[in-house]
Parts: C-alpha cells; sequence; structure tokens
C-alpha cells in the first residue's frame, strides 16, 4: 500500500515521537523579537499614561498600550457617563479581528497597526475637552508596567533558547532526497480511459481550450485567495500533465493545446495584477512585478505548471529565454522563462530565514513552498545542475523544525513576521496537500507525514473503511461553497501519490455517495464543486502511487531529440482519444465519437521519416514523409482501434 523504501532507516522510528513540540528556533527568535516591540510599545504607553499632564495624551498612551482603551479612561465627569467612549472602545475591538484577518485573507500588513493607531489618536480626539476620572490614569499606568515586564521577560527566554544554526548555509542532501537518479522504466500499461473519466477531463479540456482571452465557466470571487483566477488555470495544468503521463503519453494534439493555453493564460495581467496591491499594502512598495519577490503562490505555482506539462509533453517552449515574460498595461514588461522563474524562487528560499517563500507578503504556507519544491526537483531533471539537491536538506530541517506541531502535522501557515502559526484554516486539506506534492522532491518526510494525518481521515462502518467526512471543512476552498467536495478530492489525490489505495477509495466512495457525478453532452461535474476540486479528483482518478514523483523525475525529453510516435493533432471535440501509447513498437490508439464524430483526419508525429507504416486492423497502409509526419483518415462511427506499426523504410 505504501512504499517504506523512502522511508529511510533512521527516520521511520521518528514517526509520531514527542520531538515535535514548540515552534522552532526560527520561529521563536522571532516571536521574541515581537514581544520585545510588544513590551516596548506598553512601557511607552504606560509612560505616557502616568505622566502626561493632558488628558489627551494619556488616552493615547493608554490606547498605544491597549487598543481603543483610552475612550474609556478619560470621558467626563463621573456623574454624567457617556455612551459614546464604550462604542469607541467596542468599535475597536470589532475592527481589530476584522483587520487581521484582512491581514491574512490579502496580505494588508497595514491593516491591524492602522486600526490600532486609529483608535489611539481617536480616544486622544474625544478626551481633548475632558478630565481624567480621578486616579484613574495612575492606576491604569502602574497596571501596565507587569504586563510590558512579563511580555520583555517572555520575549527575552525564547531569544535565548533560539539558536541560529539553521541559518547556515544549506547542507548538502542525504543520497535519498536526491532526485539524480537513472530513470525507471515504466511497464505498466495506462489502459484505456473511461466514459467516467473522459468526462471528467472534457470538463477541464473545454474551459483550456477556449480562445486565450475568454474564461467561460472560470469563476471570478476573488483576486487574493483560493478562489483566485490563478489556481483555476494551474491546478488543471498539474491535472492534464498527468493525466497526460499517466494515462495519454503519445497524445499531443489537444491535451498539450490546452496546457499551453493555460500557462499563457497566467501570463495576463487580470490574473496577477492583484500583486500591485498586495506588494503596496503589505511590502511598502509600488512594484507591480509579481515575479520578483514573495509571492510563491504566483511564481512558484506558474514555474511548477511549466515544469510538469515540459516534463508530460517534451514541449519545452516555455524555457526558451523569455517565454514566459509578463506585460503591464504601462507597458512595462517583466521577462521570465522556466528558468528564470526556478532560479527567482530558489534564491528566495535561500534568502529567507524559514526557508519557504512568501505567499501574501508575510504569510508562509507548507503546501505553496512544496509546490514551488517541486519546480525547483524538475528543473533539476530536466536540465541537470545541484539547484534542488544544494538545498534539499536545509528545507527539510526547516520544515521539520519550523512547520510541524507538536502532534508532527504541518501548520497550516506561519507569519515570517510575527513568528506565530495560524491556525488549521482549511482543515485537513491544508495539511494533506503538502504530503501530495513534496512526494516528488521529499518523497520520505511526505510519506512520514501522511502517516501521521491517516487515522484521522478513516472510520469503520461495518467492518470496512469510510472517510470520516467531518474531518474535512464544509467549505469548497477552491471557490467557497458549502460541500466538502475539495477536501475529498484533495485526500483522495494525496492517498493515491501515497499508494495508500484503502484511503483513496474511501474518499472517492464518499464523494460517489454525497456528490454524484452529473453528466451532460459527456462533459462531468461534480454540483458546486470548484474547478481545481475537478483537477484533483482527476488526478486521484487517472494516477498511481507515486505518479507525480515519476513525472518530475523522469521527464520526458524535448520533442526534437529521441521523437516516439504519437498523435499530434485530432480535431477536439468532434473526435476523442480514449487511448495512446507507444510500446513494443506499436503506436495504439482508441478513439471515439465527440461532438458529431464523423469523418475525421489525426495528425502523425515523432514516425521514422521517410517509411512506411500500416494500420493492423484493416491493412491500410501509411507513409511517413521526411519530416517524419504522416496523416491518418478514419471514419469515426463509435469506438475505433488504431494500431500502427512500421513495414519498412524507404
Amino acid at each position: 500500500m505504501t512504499e517504506p523504501s523512502l522511508l529511510p532507516a533512521a527516520k521511520r522510528g521518528s514517526v509520531g515521537r514527542s520531538r515535535f513540540g514548540p515552534p522552532g528556533p526560527v520561529a521563536q527568535r522571532q516571536v521574541g523579537r515581537s514581544l520585545l516591540g510588544l513590551a516596548a510599545l506598553v512601557a511607552i504607553g504606560a509612560a505616557l499614561t502616568l505622566v502626561a499632564e493632558p488628558a489627551p495624551l494619556r488616552a493615547l498612551g493608554f490606547s498605544l498600550a491597549l487598543p481603543g482603551s483610552g475612550f474609556v479612561l478619560c470621558h467626563g465627569s463621573a456623574g454624567a457617563p457617556e455612551v459614546a467612549p464604550w462604542l469607541g472602545f467596542a468599535a475597536t475591538w470589532l475592527m481589530l479581528p476584522g483587520a487581521v484577518f484582512l491581514w491574512f485573507a490579502t496580505g494588508n500588513a497595514a491593516a491591524p497597526p492602522a486600526v490600532w493607531l486609529l483608535a489611539a489618536l481617536g480616544s486622544a480626539v474625544h478626551a481633548a475637552g475632558r478630565g481624567c476620572l480621578g486616579s484613574a490614569p495612575e492606576v491604569a499606568g502602574f497596571a501596565l508596567l507587569p504586563l510590558a515586564g512579563l511580555l520583555a521577560g517572555a520575549g527575552l527566554v525564547l531569544l535565548r533558547r533560539s539558536s541560529p544554526s539553521l541559518d547556515a548555509a544549506p547542507a548538502r542532501p542525504a543520497p535519498e532526497t536526491s532526485i539524480a537518479t537513472p530513470p525507471t522504466p515504466r511497464a505498466e500499461d495506462p489502459g484505456e480511459l473511461g466514459p467516467q473519466d473522459l468526462a471528467r477531463l472534457r470538463f477541464l479540456l473545454d474551459r483550456a481550450l477556449q480562445p486565450l482571452d475568454a474564461f467561460e465557466g472560470f469563476e471570478r470571487l476573488d483576486p487574493f485567495q483560493s478562489g483566485a483566477l490563478r489556481y483555476q488555470l494551474q491546478f488543471p495544468g498539474f491535472a492534464l500533465a498527468m493525466v497526460q503521463r499517466s494515462k495519454l503519453p503519445a497524445l499531443q494534439a489537444y491535451l498539450t493545446q490546452a496546457q499551453v493555453n493555460l500557462v499563457e493564460k497566467t501570463r495576463r495581467h487580470e490574473v496577477w495584477r492583484y500583486w500591485a496591491l498586495e506588494n503596496l499594502w503589505g511590502r511598502g512598495r509600488l512594484d507591480p512585478d509579481p515575479l520578483a519577490v514573495d509571492n510563491v503562490m504566483y511564481s512558484g505555482f506558474c514555474a511548477a505548471q511549466i515544469a510538469l506539462f515540459q516534463a508530460a509533453s517534451g514541449d519545452y517552449r516555455f524555457s526558451r529565454p523569455g517565454a514566459f515574460t509578463l506585460h503591464h498595461p504601462s507597458g512595462r514588461c517583466f521577462e521570465a522563462d522556466f528558468s528564470s522563474l526556478v532560479a527567482g524562487i530558489s534564491e528566495q528560499h535561500r534568502r529567507s530565514r524559514f526557508g519557504l517563500v512568501a505567499c501574501e507578503p508575510n504569510w508562509l504556507f507548507p503546501v505553496c513552498n512544496s509546490i514551488s519544491y517541486l519546480a525547483i526537483a524538475a528543473h533539476e531533471a530536466q536540465f541537470g545542475g545541484t539547484s534542488w539537491q544544494d538545498m534539499a536538506e536545509r528545507q527539510r530541517a526547516l520544515l521539520e523544525t519550523e512547520f510541524t506541531d507538536r502532534h508532527g502535522r504541518f501548520v497550516t501557515c506561519r507569519s515570517s513576521r510575527t513568528g506565530l502559526a495560524m491556525p488549521p484554516i482549511g482543515g485537513a486539506l491544508t495539511r494533506l496537500l503538502p504530503c501530495f506534492f513534496l512526494d516528488a522532491a521529499l518523497p520520505d518526510l511526505a510519506q512520514a507525514h501522511w502517516q501521521r494525518l491517516r487515522p484521522a481521515l478513516l472510520t469503520s462502518v461495518e467492518g470496512s473503511s469510510r472517510a470520516k467526512v467531518r474531518a474535512f471543512w464544509p467549505i469548497d476552498v477552491g471557490n467557497y461553497r458549502l460541500t466538502r467536495i475539495a477536501g475529498l478530492a484533495g485526500a483522495a489525490a494525496a492517498a493515491t501519490e501515497m499508494g495508500d489505495r484503502e484511503v483513496a477509495s474511501a474518499m472517492i466512495e464518499a464523494l460517489d455517495r454525497l456528490h454524484p457525478l452529473v453528466t451532460t453532452g459527456g462533459i462531468g461535474h461534480r454540483p458546486n464543486a470548484s474547478i481545481w476540486a475537478h483537477a484533483f479528483e482527476l488526478i486521484a482518478q487517472s494516477g498511481r502511487a507515486g505518479s507525480l514523483r515519476d513525472l518530475v523525475r523522469h521527464p520526458s525529453p524535448p520533442l526534437g531529440e529521441a521523437p516516439t510516435p504519437h498523435v499530434s493533432d485530432c480535431p477536439y471535440p468532434q473526435a476523442l482519444v480514449t487511448r495512446a501509447v507507444w510500446r513494443d513498437g506499436r503506436l495504439e490508439l482508441v478513439l471515439v465519437p465527440g461532438s458529431g464524430g464523423g469523418r475525421i483526419t489525426l495528425g502523425l508525429a515523432g514516425l521514422k521519416p521517410n517509411s512506411r507504416y500500416r494500420r493492423i486492423e484493416d491493412g491500410a497502409p501509411v507513409a511517413s514523409g521526411r519530416d517524419g509526419t504522416a496523416a491518418l483518415s478514419l471514419d469515426l462511427r463509435g469506438r475505433t482501434v488504431v494500431t500502427m506499426i512500421e513495414t519498412e523504410t524507404n
């Protein structure tokens, strides 16, 4: 069910041990610094409250120490209490959680301090012309001093406990983490896509094969979080690449074009224009370049999308210099290609104290960074070098010490500025998906975390294993609808990659039982499910153990280097390919009618130049030209099998 060989002997026994306790040394250092800064602010507030004579300064000081508290410190006479100060205090504490949420959701780091400061200024303005009641300021000021001391003491303790050892230069990885392994033969026959898998595939293809400026069937919900348009382009790209490798390796045609379209769509300004705002209010910089820094959710994801496309198709077009250049409406160009994207995120990983690159400015997510690791590892496999090998062991150590909780599970995210971790927003899904993506770069770590997570995913019903549905958020994080489809689909994909058929089967059974697939006009979907929930289900339904790892570590060579026969052109959706494999000297194809069927022409490529081939089913001859291409006419009335073999060379 799993692959124990991926777990080094030294690590297999560590699963579940209590060594996963408090935050690691880097987080402790950041939390310590944050506490010292907060202690200084409280001390300043205490000083103003104690020694400042005018009421506005005392109110300002008390609100600096405790947000909004200055409203109730100085507010008129004891005999005529006012309602306004308490409203100001209540408003402050109603707005602060919203500001923190805005900070998390959009990277707006200015929101919480802005609310804090505005409350302090507001309380000072309100106190103008009023007196402070009796000895209240002195009592409040003296009460703040122990709080400042407590915060400072806790900060100093954490700073003493922290160690800078993990900030040192990255060590070279142990052999088992290296991706520089010889290709292994994949003897397993991919079989044929069944009707339901074909219907699921068409759901993604119909969206991907639109004109580049068309987004019919996509959802425009918000540009910042998990429902953003970019994820609706990237996750389907991942899924199509994995289907191409696992199920249709001899099909280029519309399957390759769909992936190209998805990559090209991510270059459109409407997809990445959100960054100008995030960079401004999160980092204080007027730079709309989404590739420069602290935006792994775009740069890292795009790099991974290109990496998987190239590995599956052998089409390396996005590795040409400048092939992923972004064009801003102002006329500015941000030049990029696959190699420059990988170089940029690799450098950001090396510079980061935590090893992780921020998504929204400040927020570090293991799941997003596991996708960027995949891109770096894939680039190394495709072009050589040691970019991933040189950083793998440091990344592993930082993930284990800084982003693993006391139960040995990944934390959802951590603030790079404060060092504090957020609660597990997204439920089990945000802890499962790192296992899926890490299997390509750090497979033993992925398996170790998976083994800790899987008990919480299953329950026994009448002697059989069923999905513990309530382990997943009742919200599809891809479109914010009230459904658990995304969690179940993501868990199924992760379980399939981990080789855990028991969990994968339980998740698919729950999907079919609770959210049946609806097929209309040959296109399948689960109502209310997001696009990327559909993408993960397709990965689960069409994949096998280690599919992603195999794709990353053993990429297809560039098409021109070692061409093999494949379908280069096929009229979609008139004709649909359900099997496309080159093996044992035979090109094996199965086609079914899509919209219309009838007479079609297939384009073939990768054949031997100037050679003669024969279709086994009817003996029809096919001759290749000097460029190794040929055309094959078919009368597509139903399921049609095509088996081509070479007969002679001209």
